[in-house]
């Protein structure tokens, strides 16, 4: 850097702190060290970590198990039986979505969200469903049509417990469209997906994926809703992207 560089660079700040109301540069906090160990966790742990650095960052975390709460009745029950919590995940699907006030809902088109009979759990709560095809329609089309929806449900790849992030690759047809387009987002997770680190989480991507025929195009990391912020650091929830992310975590 020259000296007239340096110059520039230094009256730069000297403005910057004056209009803050500053003499000199605020220094930073350390932070502690943000690489985890690896070793094989709990997976309750894993699950209450997430829960808690997801809705640090604005995010809802529900967290279906052995104990269910009736969406409709607000009662308590025990079950098992995987086909009782793929129930109950789809109430609580409906009932956000009602809430919302949404009156189209966003389905990616996998195995299993088809297998959550949504529509017409939907259906009874007064929102209609969309289903992106590529066959039927292309991508201008899909993207008019995802915009006016209310609400867009994905499933996901992994989540991560030590940044509440979740992960999306495009293995799943127009998923990272559904994720993005409407203002809100519910995404589903089994709980076998749940893993402790990023470090992990790349490491899986890599090899989980070599062999297949199809490579993904893209992998996109989500932590909480989308969020952006101007020179003078005032945060904006959902400018670039949902207001608002559920994500529903299945034993």
């Amino acid at each position: 850097m020259s000296r007239m560089d340096e110059t520039n660079r230094r009256s730069v700040l000297d403005d910057v702190r004056s209009a803050l109301g500053r003499q000199v540069t605020l220094t930073p906090t350390p932070l502690e060290p943000f690489v985890e160990t690896s070793a094989k966790i709990d997976l309750g742990k894993l699950i209450e970590r997430f829960s808690e650095e997801a809705t640090a960052v604005r995010a809802q975390v529900h967290h279906i198990s052995g104990k269910l709460q009736s969406v409709a009745s607000g009662e308590k029950q025990s079950t098992t039986d995987p086909d009782d919590k793929l129930k109950f995940a789809g109430q609580l699907v409906a009932e956000i979505c009602h809430t919302a006030g949404a009156r189209e809902v966003a389905l990616s088109n996998t195995e299993f969200v088809a297998g959550m009979n949504l529509p017409e759990q939907l259906s009874a709560r007064g929102c209609s469903v969309f289903v992106p095809d590529n066959a039927s329609l292309n991508h201008d089309q899909i993207v008019a049509r995802l915009a006016n929806c209310g609400v867009g449900l994905t499933a996901v790849d992994y989540a991560i417990a030590e940044t509440g992030t979740i992960v999306l690759s495009s293995d799943e047809p127009n998923a990272l469209l559904v994720s993005l387009l409407p203002p809100l987002h519910i995404a589903l997770v089994k709980s076998e997906q749940m893993i402790a680190t990023m470090e992990e989480a790349i490491s899986r991507i890599g090899s989980e994926r070599m062999g297949r025929t199809k490579p993904a195009r893209s992998v996109t990391l989500i932590t909480g809703p989308s969020r952006t912020s101007d020179v003078e650091l005032v945060l904006s929830i959902g400018v670039h992207g949902p207001k608002e992310l559920h994500v529903i975590v299945l034993d």
